[in-house]
């Protein structure tokens, strides 16, 4: 099929291969997450080379709620990788959420921004209501997120919420991907509530990264390249790859103790 143009101002992956415009294939870094045994990734991006690492890209493989995987890999070459790859092609359930619009001059901004995120991302599995595995009392804390009603922990709790009532209907631990998971922090930062978010997020990433059950592995992106080791949580490690150039086609993984707090020493 004759291609479609450029897709200028397009940069989503599915977006893309639906229109059928030019892509280039970067469907290799699959098989670098697949062949990767971390169960938390932190790849790291500079605003140069963001465009190179698509999170999307890996939702639309994984996910197992996506009606047209295979289509939209057709010809790429992840699909020439072997049984091994293909098998993960819509195997999983998959949370993506992105924390670039989570920011605000307050504290009180930053979490009217981030429940609006949470709701927005809830949106996405309004059919969770309508199924009988799931009991009342989870579908009202479901629509207190949806409606803006949840209060903080309620919020904290949510990712780990979907994820557990996703694994209820599918019996199949869950992906996440988490985009810009470092913006609040920067924003906050330079803001001057940097501590009041500090505390919020330690809690949210413990509460939802640490001896989850849902979870099959996180993917996680951002900017920021400073990690203090020392402090670590323990009991987790992570993966850190670096992309920081647009012609880097090999991206080197280097291990960690995994840190809940990840960005937040990056700021002290």
């Amino acid at each position: 099929m004759e291609k479609q143009g450029i897709g200028i101002g397009e940069s989503d992956f599915k977006g893309l291969r639906i229109r059928n415009n030019y892509y280039i294939d970067k469907t290799m870094y699959i098989k670098d997450i697949i062949d990767d045994g971390s169960r938390v990734i932190l790849v790291i991006r500079d605003k140069k080379s963001k465009e190179i690492f698509d999170m999307k890209m890996l939702k639309s493989y994984f996910d197992c709620r996506q009606k047209n995987n295979k289509e939209l890999f057709k010809e790429q070459k992840i699909l020439e990788q072997g049984e091994k790859y293909i098998s993960k092609l819509g195997a999983y359930p998959v949370i993506y959420i992105s924390l670039k619009n989570v920011k605000g001059k307050k504290f009180k901004e930053m979490m009217l921004a981030l429940k609006n995120e949470f709701a927005k991302l809830y949106k996405e599995y309004l059919d969770i209501l309508e199924n009988e595995k799931i009991y009342e009392f989870d579908k009202e804390k479901f629509k207190a997120i949806l409606n803006l009603e949840a209060n903080e922990v309620d919020i904290i709790n949510a990712l780990k919420l979907l994820m557990r009532l996703l694994y209820q209907i599918y019996e199949i631990p869950i992906i996440l991907l988490l985009d810009d998971y470092d913006i609040p922090l920067q924003k906050a930062y330079l803001n001057g509530y940097y501590q009041e978010v500090e505390n919020f997020f330690t809690r949210l990433y413990i509460v939802t990264f640490k001896d989850n059950p849902f979870l099959e592995r996180i993917i996680i992106t951002g900017e920021c390249k400073t990690i203090d080791k020392n402090k670590s949580s323990g009991g987790y490690c992570f993966r850190i790859y670096e992309i920081t150039d647009k012609s880097n086609t090999e991206v080197k993984g280097k291990d960690y103790e995994y840190d809940p707090l990840l960005v937040i020493n990056y700021y002290q």
